[in-house]
C-alpha cells in the first residue's frame, strides 16, 4: 500500500511535468547528505517521500498518512530565478503550480484520496550557498486501510546481514554475514 501510493504520486508528477524536469523520483529515507547532493546535480527535480502517519483505534488497522513532495530548482542567475524561473529554465513556483493541483484529489484504488495539507518554503542559507531552492508540499491520506496480515511463509528468510560501522578514533568497518536459514542441505 505505501509503495503503491508513492508510485502513483511519482507517475502523476511525471505525467504533468513531462520533460520540464530532470528527475521525478521517490526519496526512500528523507534528506541525507548523499541524497541532497544527488538532487543538487539533477535540478530541476521533484521528489516524493512517505513521511509517516498516525494510527487510530479502528479495526482493521488504519493509518492517517502523510506524503511529502519536494521541489528542487537551481539557477546561476540567482535566488529569484530559482523561485520564478527564467527564459528556458523552470522555477520552483511553476513546478508547485503544476504538481499541487494534479496531486490534490488523486485517488488511489482501495486506499483513498490525497488531500493537500500545506506547502512549506524550505530554503535556507545552506541551500542558497548551494545555488538551489527547495520547497515542500505535504499531502494527507486519511484512513489508509492496511490489508489483512501477510502469511509469513510468503516472506523470504532473513539470511543476509550487512552493516557499515563508524567507530570513534578507529577505522570505518564493514560487517557482512550470510546466516543459515534451516533449508540448507547437509552432507
Amino acid at each position: 500500500m505505501l509503495a503503491e501510493i508513492e508510485d502513483a504520486m511519482v507517475e502523476r508528477c511525471k505525467r504533468v511535468l513531462g520533460k520540464h524536469v530532470k528527475a521525478v523520483e521517490d526519496l526512500p529515507n528523507g534528506w541525507t547528505e548523499q541524497s541532497l547532493e544527488a538532487a543538487f546535480r539533477n535540478v530541476p527535480g521533484v521528489y516524493v517521500a512517505w513521511s509517516g502517519g498516525q494510527g487510530g483505534q479502528s479495526k482493521p488497522a488504519m493509518l492517517n498518512g502523510r506524503y511529502a513532495v519536494y521541489f528542487v530548482t537551481g539557477h546561476a542567475s540567482g535566488e529569484r530565478a530559482r523561485r520564478r524561473g527564467e527564459k528556458g529554465a523552470v522555477g520552483a513556483y511553476e513546478l508547485i503550480e503544476l504538481v499541487v493541483p494534479a496531486l490534490h484529489g488523486l485517488s488511489i484504488d482501495d486506499v483513498g484520496t490525497l488531500r493537500l495539507e500545506r506547502i512549506d518554503n524550505l530554503n535556507s542559507d545552506f541551500f542558497d550557498k548551494k545555488g538551489v531552492a527547495v520547497y515542500g508540499a505535504v499531502y494527507a491520506l486519511d484512513r489508509m486501510p492496511f490489508k489483512a496480515p501477510l502469511d509469513g511463509s510468503a516472506l523470504a528468510d532473513f539470511a543476509i546481514f550487512h552493516a557499515n560501522h563508524q567507530v570513534p578514533d578507529g577505522p570505518d568497518t564493514e560487517t557482512h554475514q550470510t546466516l543459515p536459514t534451516g533449508s540448507e542441505v547437509t552432507p
